[in-house]
């Protein structure tokens, strides 16, 4: 009984006389959560974000410049022999005669995310909420937030609070 009454006042001094350590560590959250203009969104579900796509026409410090691409597809409309006639008839699709890439308007996704890594002719799609406007080189175009993850600092520590009540004393 006495050694392990030694243990235990042992194991309690040297819990006591341990400096207490705090750590932090930053927990991002899914990357559904972002925030824009400090307000945090679930974009996956919010409908103040919808889905933009485009091609990258540059990349700048703070964001991506987008522009629409449509794809004109022009078809075969008159049936110039009798297996065109049959094959129309039976509901084939006319022969694709020529597609043309036509660049729609441009517009700003400001926090694009640096990874997957935008570059100038690739494609891009991305959950964004619209926020104004945007002028780059005397052009003004539409702005839209792709946001900033949500992170959040977890604190821990090991030490024991000193803070608790004592019986018959009064904090202020």
């Amino acid at each position: 009984m006495k050694h392990i009454l030694r243990i235990l006042l042992l194991n309690c001094i040297g819990a006591c006389a341990q400096q207490p350590s705090v750590a932090t560590n930053i927990v991002t959250a899914h990357p559904a959560f972002r925030l824009v203009n400090g307000q945090l969104y679930n974009t996956d579900l919010s409908t103040n974000f919808a889905t933009l796509e485009g091609q990258c026409v540059a990349v700048l410090t703070n964001g991506v410049i987008v522009q629409r691409i449509a794809i004109r597809q022009t078809y075969q409309e008159v049936a110039t022999n009798a297996a065109q006639v049959i094959a129309a008839v039976a509901g084939a699709p006319a022969p694709l005669l020529k597609e043309e890439y036509v660049p729609g308007k441009k517009f700003f996704i400001r926090n694009y995310p640096d990874k997957p890594l935008a570059v100038v002719g690739n494609p891009i799609v991305a959950r964004a909420m619209r926020d104004g406007v945007f002028s780059h080189e005397s052009e003004i175009m539409e702005l839209w937030d792709y946001g900033t993850p949500n992170k959040v600092a977890v604190v821990t520590t090991n030490g024991v609070s000193t803070n608790v009540f004592k019986a018959g004393v009064r904090k202020p």
